[in-house]
C-alpha cells in the first residue's frame, strides 16, 4: 500500500481526501470537499492557505488545524 502526501489543494483533488478544518482556539470544525477547497482558496500549498485565509467563523482566530481524509 502506497502513502499519499497531500502538500496542496491540488492534490486533494488528485486524490480525491476531503479536508477537515479545525478550530485549535475553540475547536469549532468543518469538512470541505476538494472542489470547494479549490473553488475558495485556490490550488496553492496547503500550509500557506492555512496561514492566510483560513480564520474560525465562530471565534474568529487563525488558528487552523488541517487533517486530510481518505476518499470515501
Amino acid at each position: 500500500m502506497s502513502t499519499k502526501h497531500v502538500r496542496t489543494a491540488g492534490d486533494l483533488v488528485r486524490f480525491g481526501c476531503s479536508l477537515r478544518i479545525e478550530c485549535n482556539h475553540c475547536a469549532a470544525a468543518n469538512t470541505m470537499s476538494p472542489m470547494e477547497v479549490v473553488t475558495r482558496c485556490g490550488t496553492g500549498d496547503l500550509e500557506a492557505i492555512r496561514r492566510r485565509r483560513l480564520k474560525c467563523a465562530r471565534c474568529g482566530k487563525k488558528a487552523a488545524r488541517l487533517t486530510a481524509l481518505p476518499p470515501v
